[in-house]
C-alpha cells in the first residue's frame, strides 16, 4: 500500500468516526436536556402535593368549624320545634 492508500484508508476512518460520533453527541446531549426536564417536573409535582395537602388541611378546619354551626342551628330549632308544640 502507497502513501496515498494509508491517507485514503485513515480519511475513510475520520469520516467514519465523524458519522457515529456526530449521533452519539446529539443523544447524549437530548438525555442530558430529558434528565433535566425530569428533575425539574418531579419538583414542580412535589410542591404542588405540598400545596395540595396544605390546601385539604385549611378545607378540612372550614368544614369543622361549618360542622359545628350546623350543629348549634340543628339543636335551636329543634328546641324552638318543641317549644311550639
Amino acid at each position: 500500500m502507497d502513501e496515498w492508500g494509508v491517507v485514503g484508508v485513515l480519511a475513510a476512518l475520520v469520516g467514519l468516526a465523524a458519522t457515529l460520533v456526530t449521533p452519539m453527541i446529539r443523544l447524549n446531549t437530548t438525555m442530558t436536556r430529558l434528565v433535566v426536564l425530569v428533575e425539574e417536573l418531579s419538583d414542580k409535582l412535589s410542591a404542588l402535593e405540598r400545596e395540595n395537602d396544605m390546601t385539604h388541611a385549611k378545607l378540612a378546619g372550614r368544614i369543622g368549624s361549618v360542622r359545628g354551626d350546623v350543629n348549634a342551628h340543628e339543636t335551636r330549632i329543634t328546641v324552638l320545634e318543641k317549644g311550639g308544640k
